[in-house]
């Protein structure tokens, strides 16, 4: 029984050999059809390719005289520079600017790319184009530090119809991030700077106004003493006062004192400095009016480091950095992602190979009943 089932196995295969073969044109013709359309699509989709670029942190070479007036800045105020901190500073703002919807748009906006594929459209169709190129056609991939721990840089891709457009396109967006994520540094480091240099100078014109006025009060003092003193006919103190009686000598002397701040100085009360005796209120009065004021060695720092800082802040405005290097620059792609030629060709040939053979078989069933 098992073999006359197997015979008849044999002779239902054979048969149905035999009518497909004498049916070959038909499927051929199929085939043909399908693998047609299937050229049609091929010759007439859109082409995708999609150049890459991988990106790291800059080195010191990128940062440019940036990193020297950073490092000089820092050097001036007795501060520590941290070169790879400037770096990393740099790399994350051009990553976050790269990633944001908002720079994309700003920069495929005023792109010849997206002017070209929005040329003719309605405002709905330039509106879904310019979402595409922000959302689809431009990619990042972060390394997987778990999976892959050597890969130390991200991968920034675009796509389009031409390997020249899509390497064109991609290297302007790089560079214009690039140059938005320095300035956007450049501009908090020049904030930082003009507030130093106006907390130095309100500093140093403190000193000069307090220190002025200081020597206005002690002058007015004097010449008030030197008044009574004449008044009184007191010419020399140490006739004026008795050996018994030093306290007040040393608490005139000490009225004179000169390097007090001005809110605790006695110099303006002048109530006892007249006993100091004309002779001595004159020469005060004189080296008071003929010498400079003498400031205290802060003011001096503060001078000094104004004078270093105001021609850098000017050098500061001029220099230029980049806030990423190269792993790999934008490649020209020389392998087209879709449509994949060869495969589509061939996926249509064997659909009209099947469909042929299943159209023929389904004739035959029908005609047999």
């Amino acid at each position: 029984m098992t073999e006359k089932v197997l015979e008849n196995d044999e002779i239902d295969l054979v048969e149905l050999i035999k009518v497909l073969w004498n049916k070959r044109l038909w499927i051929i013709l199929f085939s043909l059809f399908f693998t047609t359309i299937a050229g049609i699509y091929v010759f007439t989709a859109k082409e995708q390719w999609t150049s890459k670029a991988e990106i790291i942190a800059p080195r010191i070479t990128e940062l440019g005289d940036y990193f020297l007036v950073k490092k000089e800045y820092a050097r001036i105020l007795g501060s520590e520079f941290d070169a790879s901190m400037t770096a990393n500073n740099l790399f994350g703002q051009f990553n976050l600017l790269s990633e944001s919807l908002d720079e994309r748009k700003k920069f495929f906006e005023k792109s010849d790319f997206y002017k070209k594929e929005s040329e003719g459209k309605s405002e709905r169709e330039k509106l879904q184009i310019l979402f595409d190129l922000m959302t689809k056609n431009i990619a990042i991939k972060k390394p997987d530090t778990k999976k892959y721990p050597d890969l130390i840089g991200n991968q920034i891709s675009f796509y389009a119809e031409t390997p020249i457009e899509a390497q064109n396109v991609l290297s302007k967006f790089i560079s214009t991030v690039n140059i938005s994520a320095y300035q956007i540094e450049l501009d908090k480091f020049l904030t930082d700077f003009n507030e130093i240099i106006a907390d130095l100078n309100y500093e140093k014109i403190k000193f000069e106004r307090d220190l002025r006025i200081h020597k206005s009060v002690q002058l007015k003092n004097l010449e008030s003493a030197l008044n009574i003193a004449k008044e009184a006919g007191i010419k020399e103190y140490s006739k004026s006062f008795s050996i018994a009686d030093p306290q007040l000598v040393l608490q005139a002397i000490a009225v004179s004192e000169a390097k007090v701040p001005l809110s605790d100085s006695k110099l303006s009360d002048s109530t006892y400095l007249f006993m100091l005796g004309e002779t001595y209120l004159k020469a005060q009065i004189d080296v008071l009016k003929n010498n400079n004021i003498i400031y205290p060695p802060r003011y001096y720092q503060v001078s000094s480091q104004l004078s270093e800082l105001e021609p850098l802040l000017i050098k500061a405005k001029q220099v230029k950095a980049n806030a990423f290097s190269y792993q790999a620059s934008p490649d020209y792609p020389v392998v087209r992602d879709k449509p994949k030629k060869l495969l589509i060709l061939s996926i249509g040939f064997i659909l009209g190979l099947i469909l042929g053979s299943i159209y023929i078989l389904f004739r035959k069933l029908v005609s047999n009943k």
